[in-house]
């Protein structure tokens, strides 16, 4: 991805169609944030934070936890960290050291997958075995894939839930086959829920809904995918099997001894805004903002969750409408589009190739999906404007 990232920047006027960053002329920020923000100031705390988050914020994270899923978190954990890509590699790093995982290091992962899991891995001393997922399945991986690349050696499954990059959606009966199988085979689950947030088509099923228990499960998660104006604070959390906190805590500690506390407070009251509108029970630092605030973030969230549907919408149209374009997988949740160019190309060569046409595009073996196999894959991010969008495809 970096190596691509050189590539770009030595064209300026790239129109970047691979963009997580939202325009906030077109998606709007609540301004709650700011106000979050302005508050800090104003109180004097902008100290340092408390290590592994503020204190308070942790045990929401709990309730908020244990109502999205409707099991107790008695057996949980809680870590924030500078966003979910920080938390992955100190998670991973706890699996491996769990007592049951001292023969076992190898971890499985689901291609196409998101960037870091693959060197993630491999940095926390584990061995990363790829699940190829196929077409005929939107690039998911069948529970008779993952059953056969299960081996003695197996301590664990990091993967996206939904899917990074098709954005496609995991069934609650592929959810429930999946946990059985990670429990008859003591496997832990590391599940990056960057996106549940965004389904819009069907329903995110909860691992531990499933399980009943936080045992041998994890969840990633973090504001940059639904939250205009986030991706810059870099905040994340852990919340699963309490085992780990000890083990990331101690590693995280010579790493980062404290993180954003601006970004922590924006994160406590986002949470806290979410916890509100499912029971009605309003965390005490919400008591910091006025009713007009607090309804400027409902509407602001609905308005920009409609949009971003919406710009899903005409970005698959759009693609479906280009000659150049020879498939594509209809999202069901996230902010991006998962499409085939017309060439089969080396990735370097396809890079190459978009930038002719001035367009900045990340090739799939980013995503580590094999180009000569599978063909030339790239995403379109849907975090614009419809018409910088549209302009964009009309390009490829």
């Amino acid at each position: 991805m970096f190596l691509y990232e050189d590539l770009f920047a030595q064209h300026r006027d790239l129109q970047k169609l691979e963009s997580m960053d939202y325009d906030t002329r077109v998606f709007k920020m609540p301004k709650i944030y700011k106000r979050a923000i302005d508050l800090m100031f104003e109180r004097h705390t902008l100290t340092y934070s408390d290590f592994g988050g503020i204190k308070r914020f942790k045990q929401l994270v709990l309730n908020y936890e244990q109502n999205l899923t409707g099991i107790s978190c008695g057996d949980c954990g809680v870590f924030t960290g500078s966003g979910v890509s920080s938390l992955i590699f100190p998670t991973i790093e706890a699996v491996l050291s769990l007592p049951e995982n001292q023969n076992r290091k190898e971890v499985l992962l689901f291609a196409p997958d998101y960037t870091l899991f693959h060197s993630s891995v491999e940095y926390a001393g584990g061995i990363p075995c790829m699940i190829q997922s196929l077409r005929e399945n939107n690039y998911l991986p069948s529970i008779e894939q993952i059953t056969e690349a299960i081996s003695d050696k197996t301590a664990a499954v990091l993967f996206a839930n939904p899917n990074n990059p098709t954005c496609k959606n995991y069934s609650k009966e592929w959810t429930e086959n999946f946990v059985a199988l990670a429990n008859e085979h003591n496997i832990f689950i590391i599940s990056d829920e960057m996106y549940f947030d965004t389904v819009y088509n069907g329903e995110f099923t909860h691992i531990p809904s499933i399980q009943g228990s936080y045992k041998n499960y994890t969840k990633l998660y973090g504001l940059s995918k639904d939250r205009p104006g986030m991706t810059g604070m870099r905040t994340g959390y852990y919340v699963g099997d309490k085992r780990l906190i000890d083990y990331i805590s101690d590693s995280q500690l010579v790493r980062n001894f404290s993180g954003n506390i601006n970004a922590d407070f924006i994160f406590l009251v986002d949470i806290a805004l979410r916890y509100l509108a499912r029971t009605g029970e309003q965390f005490y630092d919400l008591k910091y903002f006025t009713e007009e605030e607090i309804a400027d973030y409902y509407q602001a969230i609905e308005l920009n969750a409609e949009l971003q549907k919406r710009n899903n919408k005409k970005v698959v149209e759009a693609l479906q409408n280009n000659e150049h374009v020879s498939d594509l997988i209809e999202p069901d949740c996230g902010n991006g589009v998962f499409f085939r160019y017309h060439k089969t190309l080396p990735a370097t060569e396809l890079v190459r190739e978009f930038i002719n046409k001035g367009l900045a595009l990340y090739p799939c073996d980013v995503f580590n999906l094999d180009t000569e196999k599978e063909g030339s894959w790239s995403r379109v991010c849907v975090t614009k404007s419809v018409e910088f969008l549209e302009d964009g495809i009309a390009k490829i």
